[in-house]
């Protein structure tokens, strides 16, 4: 009996299928385009600095073969190949299409052609074809306007780097655990796992992620045993995309630091542990699986949708591999006796702020230490002091690039010194030693000897300065009657002043009235126009999907009254441009990226944390101030 409900089952429910197929290919036959493969440009016309966009797209293909792109003699390829391909809906007419692109800068000025590309299409070979561009030697706008492209990113962009691969789509079948295990991982990346005392090594803990996460640092690496210098703000959250086994990830630079090791012997990087929320999609029924053959297995190709499934969250914590640095002990042969532990490479100076002083007044010698190694660790070198001079205080000023590897610049060490008595001095040579890791030897430098001269302190006299007393003497008559004229004069002109004076204030208060009513309408108006107060608003209700978007929103605005540019022109490559020509920083325009990127991601991936909603809206209120001066 059930052999035969599955038998009946079977029966009926081909030819449903079958019928269906018909329909479909009813439906569809009107639409179903001549295959075409075509050249397109972003643009005919640009200048030799400009960049454009190359695309070949094949349409209404079933079975694409190998694409075989021309050469580009007369261009460099600054980006591509670029894949892509889609499916649209139009009026119930149904068109697929896929895309190589490449992004070209020319070489030259002229007409340059673009030969055609060549494909295995449905089992027949098919050309493109072929393209001219006029390149000119001025700039064109032509390039960065052309509909339906988009122009090369500026490199501040992440869309300047290759697409990631995600792989958030859980198969039937397909275990969970392996699947993350595969595309999300901490790696920890050393400059070498053997040194020598003192000799910097950079640590670079790095997340390899194909699938989207929350993801939060539980538990630092200790890095005991090791002097400490990050490279990179561990607030900050550097992304880049890195080709690993093949394919491409994004990573995530959590901590890259300069570690300098204190004691010799085997010393233990910790791991770092990460606590990760995982998004990952969990395939409909059929998905993934190998279709069947004839009309059955036709059909599922149809309607099967490999990325149609339920979202779901995975929670995993994950930790980095310990790393063991070997640390040899510097050695013992041919060590010179004034050596302090400096290692690396560098230069020394001397100079004095004064080469000639008074007894008993300070003067200053700065000894200055340039070069790469373990230089914050390194302590004053010691000046020997001619007799009759005396050495009361010392301090030092560094001046660090920490982000060099290794870590370099300059420590100045300022030796304040008085002189008992007069005289020609010579400040002896300041030596130091250090031990150069790549030579494997030790190696000693001096700067000086420095000259000066101490004078003998003068005794200032101050001798007073005797007024002769006035003479006395009787005025005459007329003298009197002159000095009540001038009292008369006096009081007029007094009273002339005042009433000036008066009619000033008066003026001037009512000038600052005007003022302050001006700005308290300027006032009024910043607030009433206030980009973020929607924001603000979603933030405070906690309602934190609309608040990324609002931000998103008032940013994009922004920036378009900022460049006085319509909507259909807003793109990276303008934004960038455009700014840049109004002053702005590169540092501002990525800080600009980071919000607009940190948006949208959240708009997908919707995982909110109030201290990123805080740290967001104090970084937007300083971009929409800077777009609004």
């Amino acid at each position: 009996m059930v052999l035969l409900t599955k038998s009946t089952t079977i029966e009926t429910y081909i030819p449903f299928r079958i019928i269906l197929f018909c329909w479909l290919c009813l439906l569809l036959s009107p639409v179903m385009a001549q295959v075409k493969f075509s050249a397109q440009a972003s643009a005919q016309q640009i200048g030799k600095s400009d960049y454009v966009e190359i695309q070949f797209v094949i349409e209404n293909a079933k079975d694409v073969g190998s694409v075989q792109p021309p050469d580009f003699p007369d261009f460099n390829v600054v980006q591509g190949p670029n894949q892509s391909s889609g499916m649209s809906i139009v009026n119930g007419n149904m068109s697929q299409y896929k895309g190589i692109s490449y992004v070209l800068q020319p070489r030259k000025t002229g007409v340059l052609t673009i030969k055609p590309a060549t494909a295995t299409i449905d089992g027949q070979i098919m050309h493109t074809n072929p393209l001219q561009v006029t390149v000119q030697a001025q700039s064109s706008q032509n390039s960065s306007k052309a509909p339906g492209f988009n122009p090369l990113p500026d490199p501040s962009w992440p869309t300047a780097q290759p697409p990631v691969d995600m792989d958030e789509v859980v198969r039937p079948g397909e275990n969970v655990a392996e699947k993350i295990r595969k595309n999300f991982f901490i790696k920890v990346e050393v400059s070498k796992t053997d040194c020598y005392l003192g000799e910097p090594i950079v640590a670079t803990y790095k997340l390899y992620a194909r699938l989207r996460s929350d993801s939060r640092v539980t538990k630092h690496p200790s890095l005991n045993g090791f002097s400490v210098y990050d490279m990179v703000d561990p607030s900050e959250d550097r992304v880049g995309v890195e080709k690993y086994n093949g394919k491409n990830y994004s990573v995530h630079i959590i901590r890259k630091t300069q570690l300098i090791p204190l004691q010799p012997g085997d010393i233990t990087l910790d791991p770092m542990e990460l606590d990760n929320d995982i998004y990952l999609v969990k395939a409909t029924a059929g998905a993934g699986k190998t279709p069947e053959s004839g009309f059955s297995g036709l059909l599922d190709r149809l309607f099967d949708s490999e990325g149609a499934g339920t979202p779901f969250t995975q929670h995993l914590v994950i930790e980095s591999k310990p790393v063991t640095i070997h640390v040899k002990p510097l050695p013992e042969e041919g060590k010179p006796a004034d050596f302090n532990g400096a290692v690396g490479k560098y230069s020394l100076s001397a100079s004095l702020d004064s080469k000639e002083v008074d007894t008993g007044d300070a003067a200053i010698l700065a000894v200055t230490i340039k070069g790469t190694g373990n230089l914050p660790v390194i302590n004053s070198p010691v000046v020997n002091w001619p007799a009759g001079m005396e050495s009361y205080d010392m301090n030092s000023k560094e001046n660090i690039d920490k982000a060099n590897a290794p870590l370099g610049g300059s420590k100045t060490f300022n030796y304040s010194f008085i002189a008992s008595k007069p005289g020609h001095y010579v400040l002896p040579a300041v030596k130091m030693s250090y031990f150069d890791p790549s030579a494997r030897v030790y190696k000693s430098i001096e700067a000086g000897p420095v000259p000066i001269e101490v004078n003998h302190l003068a005794k200032k006299k101050n001798t007073p300065v005797v007024q002769p007393a006035p003479e006395h003497s009787r005025n005459p008559e007329w003298f009197r009657y002159l000095g009540w004229i001038a009292a008369f004069a006096a009081i007029a002109i007094l009273t002339v002043f005042i009433f000036k004076e008066s009619k000033k204030d008066a003026a001037l208060k009512a000038e600052k009235a005007k003022e302050a009513a001006a700005l308290e309408k300027i006032a009024a108006a910043s607030i009433k126009t206030d980009p973020l107060e929607e924001s603000r608003a979603f933030r405070v209700s906690g309602d934190y999907g609309k608040f990324y978007g609002s931000v998103n929103r008032a940013i994009w605005k922004g920036v378009s009254d900022k460049l006085q540019l319509p909507a259909s022109e807003l793109n990276k490559l303008n934004i960038a441009s455009g700014l840049r020509a109004r002053g702005w920083t590169d540092d501002e325009i990525i800080q600009l990226k980071n919000i607009l990127n940190e948006c949208e991601l959240k708009l997908y991936t919707p995982a909110y944390n109030t201290l990123d909603v805080e740290r967001l809206l104090g970084e937007a209120e300083s971009v929409t101030h800077r777009l609004t001066v």
